[in-house]
């Protein structure tokens, strides 16, 4: 009897090769994690230099005279600040201002380090805005703990008729952080959601 079984396709390698959505991704080599933890860590460092080293500067410089940069816009006028970032909550009490700025203080800062591990596998851009984010948190913090007060000193207004509060260096790190993750969110469908493990 004539064979009625319908012939067998020939193999082909893609049979068995995994299709393109279930490859594993590439992992990081462990040499690779440790330089961008440490070109972060660097990042972190510089900034609170940066900002400690401004600070005396400004203290010693400053305390008794003001340095006009721009007429009418831009100088340098020494400031001791016991609120917090750009003199919030100056008004509150002191025995009220203390406690509480110390608490959000250390709550914000253990957030920071939380989000950072959580987005330890993020683009270098998205860590290094988080990284300013905390040197900047950092050396406000020094200060704190050093003199019971934030060193501010520089002075954006206008004329006589608009003046923004003193800040400082490391107010200008958060500030530049926060700008960098907003437009990494904008540009970014995906935003700060976290990778997957590799």
């Amino acid at each position: 009897m004539p064979d009625t079984h319908p012939p067998t396709p020939p193999y082909t390698h893609s049979d068995s090769a995994p299709s393109p959505d279930h490859r594993a991704s590439p992992r990081v080599s462990p040499l690779r994690r440790v330089v961008r933890w440490l070109m972060l860590f660097a990042l972190v460092l510089a900034g609170c230099r940066a900002d400690q080293v401004s600070k005396n500067w400004a203290r010693a410089s400053f305390q008794d005279r003001n340095l006009t940069l721009v007429p009418d816009l831009l100088e340098f006028r020494y400031a001791e600040n016991r609120a917090i970032a750009f003199s919030m909550f100056h008004q509150i009490p002191e025995h009220v201002r203390k406690p509480l700025i110390y608490s959000l203080t250390s709550v914000s800062l253990a957030a920071l380090l939380s989000l950072i591990w959580v987005m330890r596998r993020q683009s270098l851009y998205r860590l290094a805005s988080m990284a300013l984010i905390l040197s900047g948190a950092v050396g406000n913090i020094i200060d704190r703990v050093r003199h019971g007060f934030v060193m501010d000193f520089i002075h954006v207004h206008w004329r006589e008729t608009w003046s923004f509060p003193i800040f400082n260096v490391a107010d200008s790190l958060i500030t530049i952080g926060g700008a960098m993750i907003l437009l990494s969110t904008f540009l970014s469908p995906e935003g700060f959601k976290p990778s997957p493990p590799n």
